[in-house]
């Protein structure tokens, strides 16, 4: 087992060491309603489909059983201009030692936790072009239904989820489980609705990890903020209502509405679950710098974080092997989600035959 000083040697600061398996989940406590501030209406122009259909990428196809042992989740970051930025987003890039890409999670999650573990990986409208205020809420309500209550994935949810996002990816996946939790609290009561409740619930509850990569939960600084403008002119799909939306125009009322998200996701995941966050360690570069602070990157693990001392806002999601503390600590998270289930068939095993 690494110990602290091994793993500093491989690039990694520990605030704390791996966490241990927790207790069984409680009662979801009432979450506290502090709505996301609708953006100002813009032309389909602004490069957001509110409309368009969310989809649901399996990148491990063998596993053919309707109960694996883990169902993990990948939630991409911004797509700058790219239709697949569901799988660039976990593309590594050639090394000295290996010369093709490789997308890790559908390469090496199946190798090292075995051909019974689900791996999906969503895909969404993340073109930042437009305000991403209301734009994020109506991200979550649709993966709720395309997701969530869709019947082909239905009895995923009865074993141990993990769900891992990378930068803007942080901001749908906490959206995703705020509004999973408003269908099972908040929302009225009827027909097809009742079935869309019991699937969010069985969603939430189990729900026993969160692993943000490099999360702005505090809100974005205004390096990151000018970072995506440049982006989006270096591929020319900057307009008009980029430079209204309310990331571009006001960063303050951005991070505000950044922090009652936080909020809002604090009040609706249990106090069991286990969140783990990896920091940036390098800049981007010398002219941009960190695009997200540690602290901000941090702010709700609980006391499960790291800074990647070798990986900046880009490469942070991108391990160059399977060493690098920024795979092998995933992977130990996921390990630790697999145990739940395992030590709950060995007690129903023994239980059947006292």
């Amino acid at each position: 087992m690494q110990n602290s000083y091994g793993l500093k040697q491989k690039g990694v600061h520990l605030s704390q060491g791996p966490p241990q398996r927790r207790s069984d989940v409680v009662q979801i406590p009432a979450v506290i309603e502090t709505p996301l501030v609708p953006a100002e209406n813009t032309p389909s122009s602004s490069g957001w489909h509110n409309n368009a259909e969310d989809l649901v990428h399996d990148l491990n196809p063998t596993c053919n059983s309707n109960n694996p042992n883990l169902t993990i989740i990948f939630f991409h970051g911004i797509a700058f201009g790219m239709n697949d930025e569901w799988k660039e987003t976990w593309t590594t890039r050639p090394t000295n030692d290996r010369e093709e890409c490789i997308c890790w999670p559908e390469k090496w999650l199946p190798e090292d936790l075995n051909n019974n573990v689900r791996i999906l990986s969503l895909s969404y409208d993340s073109n930042i072009v437009g305000s991403v205020h209301n734009d994020v809420t109506e991200i979550g309500k649709n993966l709720i239904q395309s997701l969530i209550a869709n019947p082909s994935y239905q009895s995923l949810w009865d074993g141990p989820v993990a769900l891992v996002a990378y930068s803007f990816g942080g901001l749908v996946l906490k959206s995703l489980v705020v509004e999973a939790h408003k269908h099972v609290y908040q929302r009225p009561k009827n027909g097809l609705d009742d079935k869309v409740q019991k699937c969010c619930k069985t969603f939430l509850n189990n729900v026993k990890s969160v692993v943000f990569y490099s999360v702005p939960h505090a809100g974005g600084t205004q390096s990151l903020s000018n970072y995506f403008i440049w982006k989006h002119q270096q591929i020319n799909t900057l307009n008009e209502y980029a430079t209204q939306s309310g990331f571009f125009k006001n960063l303050q009322s951005f991070n505000s509405q950044m922090e009652h998200l936080s909020t809002d996701f604090k009040n609706a995941i249990h106090e069991d679950l286990n969140i783990y966050a990896f920091g940036e360690g390098l800049p981007l570069d010398k002219n941009w710098g960190i695009l997200v602070p540690h602290a901000s990157a941090i702010q709700l693990s609980n006391n499960n974080h790291y800074k990647i001392e070798d990986a900046n806002h880009l490469t942070i999601c991108k391990p160059p092997n399977k060493d690098h503390p920024s795979y092998f600590l995933l992977l130990k998270c996921l390990k630790i989600c697999m145990e739940v289930k395992t030590s709950n068939l060995n007690f129903l095993t023994s239980y059947m035959f006292m």
